[in-house]
């Protein structure tokens, strides 16, 4: 700013042209001070108040100081406070402030020399017993005393601390090293309990409601560096803890069978799988409300989940293994091969005589060729390939329950006996072929 660039220039002239003095006057000895407050991109530059409605003039009253000894004895209910230069505009300033925070002032002129490092800006401020709530050591914000300051706090952790139902223990603390001091500072610089607070939870409000215009606006307006995302988040950060209580779901697992009357890559859940349940004590870490980190301290299974039970099939539709009984039955009323009776005709298969309605199984794996009616004799049949050339026929049954298409396991039901095609009673015909020549059955039982 253009005022800064003058009072450095006055600075480097009044060092040069004179040596550092101090001005004796009625009540004392007045010590020249320079108190600067490093910015930061969260924090309110301590004094920039003072500055802002002061800065206008400070360049032609730093020039005005260089060429004269005029200066003005501030007096604040009958009490000195210190010099300011004999301007009008620095007196048009402080008359303003004055007005807005009724506070009766007097000044007297006198004619002295002062040092150039003299803060003249001060007294001007109207300084005032205040705290100020400080971070890490560096200033935040001004206001009315010590309780209004622990008030302010008070309010701003019960702001920014998250409202965790059913929460058993929870605290809640400023996550940087937070203080409280006794200042004394200019009168515009000091805010009532719920503006600080709202400044602090709301650092981008430019207007706030008090005894006079808020210096609000103008801190912020002097802190350049503050982007607008920064401006709009709190001032503070509050980290709180919550220890949560949480029902939870237990997942299931999945246990794979092999199951060999299954087709390959078929698969059939014998047991559902159900999903336990738990109670769970979570830790749950919080900055102004965020949930940032949850961490489980204790977990209680109160129902253990059931596993699932999926069969996965292994048939490939080729026979393996020993072969198996067609039906219950023993007794076998026609041999394989030629006949002695009946014109000595050739028999391809073996009939099993069993009841009507006897389970009729696959003597093996297999593909299930035919199945229904056969108009060749052997009424409901059932024809089946059993892989590596083998065919297995199944005739004169009363019900088929096997389709084509289908692949059978080993001691499947595929239907039951009867008397269907050309049967003189019921009975199983059981009929084994290699490469379509009929074989002896009985090696294939």
């Amino acid at each position: 700013m253009k005022w800064k660039a003058a009072m450095q220039g006055v600075k480097r002239a009044l060092a040069t042209a004179r040596q550092e003095v101090q001005a004796t006057h009625s009540d004392g000895t007045v010590k020249a001070q320079k108190h600067l407050f490093a910015s930061r991109s969260r924090m309110l530059i301590a004094g920039a108040t003072t500055l802002v409605v002061f800065g206008g003039c400070a360049g032609a009253v730093s020039m005005h100081a260089l060429h004269t000894q005029s200066w003005l004895q501030v007096y604040r209910g009958g009490q000195y406070v210190g010099l300011v230069p004999d301007n009008a505009d620095v007196v048009s300033g402080m008359q303003r402030i004055a007005d807005g925070y009724n506070i009766a002032f007097q000044t007297v002129p006198v004619r002295t020399d002062e040092a150039p490092t003299y803060s003249w800006q001060k007294v001007a401020s109207f300084p005032t017993q205040a705290a100020v709530i400080q971070v890490n050591g560096k200033p935040l914000v001004y206001t009315t005393s010590k309780s209004s300051a622990q008030t302010v706090l008070q309010n701003v952790k019960a702001a920014l601390a998250p409202k965790v139902k059913g929460a058993t223990q929870e605290t809640s603390e400023f996550a940087d090293r937070v203080s409280i001091a006794e200042v004394s500072v200019g009168i515009e610089q000091i805010l009532q309990a719920t503006d600080a607070t709202r400044l602090l939870l709301h650092p981008s409000t430019t207007h706030i409601a008090g005894r006079a215009a808020s210096p609000v606006a103008s801190l912020l307006k002097a802190q350049h560096s503050i982007s607008t995302q920064s401006a709009a988040s709190p001032l503070l950060t509050v980290r709180s803890e919550a220890t949560v209580t949480k029902s939870v779901s237990v997942p299931y697992h999945v246990t794979y069978v092999n199951d060999n009357t299954l087709a390959t890559g078929d698969e059939k859940v014998v047991t559902h799988g159900q999903p336990g349940q738990a109670k769970e004590q979570v830790r749950e870490t919080f900055e102004n409300g965020v949930l940032k980190q949850a961490k489980v301290v204790s977990r209680t299974t109160v129902q253990q989940p059931v596993t699932e039970v999926v069969h996965r099939g292994t048939n490939s539709g080729v026979a393996s293994g020993n072969w198996v009984l067609p039906t219950d039955g023993t007794t076998i009323t026609s041999p394989f091969g030629y006949r002695s009776f009946g014109g000595g005709e050739f028999h391809p298969g073996i009939d099993i005589g069993v009841p009507m309605g006897t389970p009729i199984y696959a003597t093996n794996n297999g593909t299930v060729l035919s199945a229904g009616w056969n108009s060749g004799g052997y009424g409901n049949w059932v024809e089946i390939d059993n892989g590596n050339g083998i065919t297995t026929v199944f005739g004169h049954m009363s019900r088929v329950v096997a389709h084509s298409g289908q692949t059978v396991s080993k001691g499947e039901v595929i239907g039951y006996s009867g008397e269907s095609g050309h049967a003189t009673g019921p009975h199983l015909h059981y009929e084994v072929r290699v490469n379509g020549t009929p074989v002896d059955p009985m090696k294939y039982t």
